[in-house]
């Protein structure tokens, strides 16, 4: 996986793509939380929320 976020290829991702790369960092970020110290489990967590609520938008917007 490419750990980079550039604004400017994001920009250039179709939304099929931009959906599949927020799923992957949601399901990145819940796997980062099964080992992370008390500190971070919930910061991993919130951040695996935050990006799959993004994915459930723009599957949302899409045209039907």
């Amino acid at each position: 996986m490419d750990y980079r976020f550039k604004s400017d290829e994001w920009e250039r991702l179709t939304p099929a793509e931009r959906i599949y790369r927020c799923r992957v960092m949601a399901e990145e970020a819940r796997q980062l939380s099964n080992n992370a110290s008390p500190d971070f489990k919930q910061v991993y967590l919130d951040l695996a929320d935050q990006w799959s609520k993004l994915a459930s938008k723009m599957e949302n917007t899409l045209p039907k």
